[in-house]
């Protein structure tokens, strides 16, 4: 069997487990820049630990960040472990073959004065403005991800007891806290929001179709010229929300619930 075949047979399993459509690209992008290397596509026993080795020097020379050849090297593991795991490898090569270490950085957050600066510079009288405040605050307030934002579903709100139930990475769910401002603001967006929509989902654009992770990283982009802090991300609010919820006193093991990480290392 060729890599291309076994990466084929791959992505079918990880369809088959409900893997999200971006984990499944994630696998691609990674196995095409191995493919890339490879040159040609040679049969599963022509792999072999010097030449994985070979590509780690490869991905080296290469103008990428640490934690981008990290990811590249995760995506080419995964795939050698489940091809052991199918005995399709005599040898689990994935064990031998580490992550180089990758620089630690810093992590960015806003600071209280840029947070306020933020959530002033919306004027809930519009309806996309109060939408737009909703989705920065469930961010900033609740640690969601963009993805987790966008595909939350009306079903799964429960204002009244406090908490979401979000669909995160890898299809699973978890429960997620809603601070009262954030409450207080969907209450005051569904009872605005058109009642006429075909779709199930909480937040919508002015067409009535649910919004995308492109709806939020366009409004990203003109809030980085509205409120003047050019750094400004989804993920930037994640980060806020996950470091103010330590220094406030909040459980770690807790903060590895509500974020949907799988270690605490992630956290």
């Amino acid at each position: 069997m060729t890599v291309q075949q076994a990466f084929e047979s791959f992505l079918v399993e990880q369809q088959i487990r409900g893997n999200s459509p971006k984990t499944l690209t994630y696998y691609q992008s990674g196995m095409n820049r191995f493919r890339g290397f490879l040159e040609r596509n040679p049969t599963l026993p022509e792999l072999n630990l010097p030449l994985l080795r070979e590509y780690v020097l490869h991905l080296q020379a290469e103008d990428l960040s640490t934690v981008t050849r990290q990811s590249y090297i995760r995506a080419l593991r995964a795939f050698l472990t489940w091809c052991y795991s199918e005995d399709l490898l005599p040898v689990n090569l994935s064990e031998k073959f580490k992550l180089p270490k990758a620089k630690r950085k810093v992590i960015d957050i806003l600071t209280d004065e840029e947070a306020r600066r933020l959530m002033s510079s919306f004027n809930p009288r519009y309806l996309i403005q109060l939408r737009n405040y909703c989705i920065c605050a469930l961010m900033l307030d609740s640690g969601l991800r963009m993805d987790e934002v966008s595909t939350l579903d009306l079903s799964l709100l429960h204002l009244p007891e406090g908490y979401a139930i979000v669909n995160g990475k890898g299809n699973k769910q978890r429960v997620v806290p809603l601070g009262l401002n954030t409450r207080k603001a969907l209450l005051r967006y569904l009872n605005r929001r058109p009642g006429c929509a075909s779709t199930g989902r909480v937040f919508l654009k002015s067409d009535l179709q649910p919004i995308s992770d492109s709806t939020i990283k366009q409004m990203f982009r003109k809030l980085k010229k509205r409120v003047g802090i050019p750094r400004i991300r989804a993920h930037l609010l994640r980060h806020t929300f996950a470091t103010r919820y330590l220094e406030n006193g909040g459980d770690i093991y807790a903060l590895q619930q509500i974020l949907g990480h799988t270690s605490l290392e992630m956290v």
